[in-house]
């Protein structure tokens, strides 16, 4: 048989298809589960209709002309499996690739990793970010971990002659910290109410991101209760108001206050004094001008020197001692810093030589 008849030969001059290659197809008709294509070769092509597909095919009919990715080699009706989404999207990364430099920011999905770092691609370039260039922050062993997440990297390095690229997803992150961290800087003041993420506590008390930026509310600073922490009154990952009440720019660090926000229970309590109330009490502690009286409902109160007696005290133990119970008068109320003056003097009837002593010098 002459050799230009033989079907082996003739078999020869058709395209070879393998999964992964791009091939010119026409639309022969459109079905009711997808598109049937002519790709230029013994086999037909088809595109099965899906939630992506659908997108890339949105405005295509018959006799239209398009280039497609082999997904497949052979299905059920013997057909050759087609993408026109992967040929759009590899179209489209090869015009993100010719205006890209280095420096750039590019958003990727990873699609693999190995020992070395990640793989990626745009269009037909691939892309490697290696291990060190993967976070600022802590990177999971598990590389396998970031497989199909969507990140943003700065390109660190362009090889057109191999259609390679190298990115770092870490350079992206140090960047976005600069920025948060210049604005925040610029925004933050002492008596600003900020709201933040309780992301971590410790000992002492609890880290809280604002805007990106770690701050620290103190134990003492959480609730007017001194025996409670942190961790007692706030969540973990629970979104909090603060009030600002230091901010080092220097050492770049920021304090904050939970209970400055919360209505102190002895305000409460105080708010029902008034001046004028007699009360009882107890002497807690001796001052060099005073003492500190408990009564009440765990309140507590002043008993200046100067309150204690008509006649001149020298030592305020004169007059009071610790443990002693006094019956004392509410001279002044100051709610803003939660005081309450008592007076001693103020149960006691004025004496004749005082009122004359008085008299004598109003005149």
């Amino acid at each position: 048989m002459d050799e230009k008849f033989n079907i082996e030969s003739i078999d020869k001059t058709f395209t070879r298809f393998k999964v992964g290659t791009k091939v010119n197809a026409i639309v022969v008709a459109m079905l009711k589960n997808g598109v049937l294509l002519n790709i230029g070769g013994k086999k037909d092509g088809f595109i099965p209709f899906s939630e992506e597909e659908d997108k890339a095919l949105a405005e295509v009919k018959v006799g239209d002309e398009f280039e497609a990715i082999i997904t497949k080699t052979k299905d059920e009706s013997e057909a050759i499996i087609l993408s026109k989404a992967k040929a759009d999207y590899i179209r489209w990364g090869n015009e993100v690739v010719n205006g890209l430099k280095v420096g750039d920011v590019t958003d990727l999905i990873i699609t693999g990793s190995t020992k070395a770092g990640l793989l990626s691609n745009i269009g037909n370039f691939e892309v490697f970010i290696p291990y060190s260039q993967i976070s600022n922050r802590k990177v999971d062993n598990n590389l396998n971990n970031y497989v199909n997440k969507q990140v943003k990297a700065v390109v660190l390095e362009i090889d057109l002659s191999k259609s390679k690229i190298v990115a770092s997803i870490k350079a992206y992150e140090e960047n976005e910290q600069h920025t948060l961290e210049t604005a925040f800087w610029e925004a933050i003041f002492e008596n600003k109410i900020v709201s933040g993420k309780v992301v971590r506590f410790t000992d002492f008390g609890a880290f809280v991101n604002v805007n990106g930026i770690d701050c620290l509310v103190h134990n003492k600073e959480v609730s007017f209760n001194k025996d409670e922490k942190a961790s007692d009154i706030l969540e973990l990952e629970k979104t909090y108001d603060f009030k600002v009440i230091k901010c080092d720019r220097e050492e770049k660090r920021v304090s904050l206050s939970y209970k400055a926000l919360q209505e102190n229970p002895i305000t409460n309590k105080i708010k029902k004094l008034n001046v004028g109330d007699v009360v009882t009490g107890e002497v807690k502690k001796i001052l060099s001008f005073g003492a500190i009286i408990k009564f009440g409902d765990d309140l507590e109160g002043l008993l200046h020197i100067k309150e204690a007696s008509h006649f001149y005290v020298k030592n305020i133990y004169e007059v009071a001692k610790v443990g002693q119970q006094l019956e004392l008068k509410i001279v002044a109320i100051d709610l803003e810093n939660n005081k309450v003056s008592l007076s001693l003097k103020a149960m006691q009837e004025e004496p004749e030589v005082v009122k004359l002593a008085n008299a004598v010098k109003n005149d």
